[in-house]
């Protein structure tokens, strides 16, 4: 996977008050986790990270360089805390890593195709969208995916059925199940009562207007 290159500044100033002037500046306070009790306090620009991070959510190797400094620091976004209105991101914590050891992150789940138990009219329930995964930081994946174009109504994947890329391990629970095509849902119409009750009583009539049959003599009446 590419590193991408990301710049950020040190910073001293901490408390609410100081983090909202930031973000209304369009930065973003943040920490840098190195390993064991280490941690760096930090600013990064909101725009450069949306743009860095981009639609793989997270899952990519920034390289983290101080602003005036030279060194490089290789990192992955470890976590982020969220806006509740979802217009951006209000905090972010990176970890730090070494390119020649194992990582984990998460990456997206695709289904590619159509199944042919959606061409015959089932529908595709896909439970699991994103795979807890372990491998060097410059083999994780874009995405994994799984062809389901031979999946007919009723059958379902599980996570053991996935194939990730050559050194790729995938954390999830292999009996987890990651889709199926479930049966299109039928729906009956009723008829109002009221409605059911003039048929019913339509067809009675109906059956005591009938003419006798022929050869069949009518009822007397008495």
């Amino acid at each position: 996977m590419e590193t991408i290159e990301l710049i950020v500044k040190e910073r001293d100033s901490f408390g609410s008050a100081e983090a909202r002037r930031m973000r209304q500046t369009g930065w973003i306070p943040g920490v840098l986790y190195s390993g064991g009790n280490n941690a760096v306090a930090l600013t990064v620009e909101g725009k450069a990270l949306r743009r860095a991070l981009g639609s793989e959510g997270g899952s990519v190797v920034l390289n983290l360089t101080f602003e005036g400094k030279k060194k490089s620091h290789p990192a992955i976004l470890k976590e982020y805390q969220a806006s509740p209105a979802g217009s951006g991101m209000l905090h972010v914590d990176f970890m730090e890593i070494r390119m020649d050891k194992p990582v984990e992150a998460h990456v997206r789940l695709e289904l590619t195709g159509q199944s042919a138990g959606v061409r015959d009219g089932g529908v595709m329930d896909q439970s699991l969208r994103e795979l807890q995964i372990r491998c060097l930081p410059g083999d994780i994946p874009e995405s994994i995916q799984f062809d389901v174009e031979k999946m007919q109504i009723g059958d379902s994947i599980r996570v053991s059925d996935l194939t990730p890329p050559p050194g790729v391990e995938i954390l999830n629970d292999v009996e987890a199940q990651v889709a199926s095509v479930i049966p299109p849902t039928l729906v009956k119409e009723e008829v109002p009562a009221e409605e059911g009750e003039e048929a019913v009583e339509a067809e009675a009539e109906a059956a005591e207007e009938k003419p006798a049959a022929e050869g069949e003599e009518a009822p007397s009446e008495e």
